[in-house]
């Protein structure tokens, strides 16, 4: 069982080196083990390639090319043999990343936010202009979540910038909950690997979307739907109490 590391430690110091070279780390959270990417250099336009030669060459997902196959975004789908459209969740640091990477924010996804990051839950926002088009969903999404696990608290601060992270296993193989439960064929390929033996959670994230008002439970994960429906009810309850309050005063 490896020691969990700390955010003083070199290993976390030379981790973040590779991610800010564009690098592929295997991370530890509270939920599972994860392969991931700084997003800071995607967001820069880090790349081997021209971005005419990228144009030309890389395929295409929402209509822009996506980094060239050597870049750890890149090799995150080849490690996992998995669709280039679909979705990388970003790691941030807080709460504040909502506004920074998302807009039009509804209350229930802050209050879901407030009462459970950080945390096991994941929640869709609508992406804003500086969330490369594509690493957005087709519908201009991207999934944020605030983990809870020290280790990754350590990395999104030292590489000042969010983390790309999926978790790290093949198509049809189960998420990682220890560092030894990890294939060896996705350990052999990524550039750093964080050993922080089992996870608290032994398990995903929930992942939540209140884009059309109710939360919509995408995936159940270690939080229970339950508990997200209770912050939900108690932010109705609380908007009919100041609907309730302002026809009120109108009425006076």
């Amino acid at each position: 069982m490896g020691r969990v590391p700390q955010p003083q430690d070199s290993e976390i110091a030379q981790a973040a080196e590779v991610l800010l070279s564009g690098g592929l780390a295997l991370i530890p959270t509270e939920t599972v083990y994860g392969l991931g990417v700084a997003v800071a250099p995607l967001m820069q336009g880090l790349s081997t390639q021209s971005a005419h030669d990228a144009a030309a060459s890389e395929p295409l997902v929402n209509g822009v090319p996506v980094p060239p196959a050597q870049s750890g975004y890149r090799r995150i789908f080849t490690v996992k043999q998995r669709d280039l459209k679909q979705t990388v969740p970003w790691l941030v640091a807080g709460a504040d990343a909502l506004d920074v990477y998302g807009h039009d924010v509804d209350p229930v996804t802050r209050a879901l936010a407030q009462a459970f990051w950080p945390g096991a839950l994941t929640l869709i926002v609508r992406a804003r202009e500086n969330v490369p088009a594509y690493m957005q969903a087709a519908d201009g999404t991207v999934a944020l979540r605030c983990s809870a696990s020290p280790v990754v608290a350590a990395l999104v601060a030292a590489c000042k910038s969010p983390l790309a992270t999926t978790s790290a296993n093949t198509h049809g193989k189960p998420a990682p909950a220890s560092f030894d439960a990890i294939e060896p064929s996705v350990l052999a390929r990524v550039d750093v690997a964080l050993d922080a033996g089992a996870t608290p959670c032994q398990d995903a994230s929930t992942i939540v979307s209140c884009l059309n008002g109710a939360p919509s439970i995408i995936r159940v994960g270690a939080l229970a739907p339950e508990a997200i429906q209770r912050v939900a009810d108690r932010v109705a309850h609380q908007a009919a109490g100041i609907d309730g309050a302002q026809q009120h005063n109108k009425k006076e």
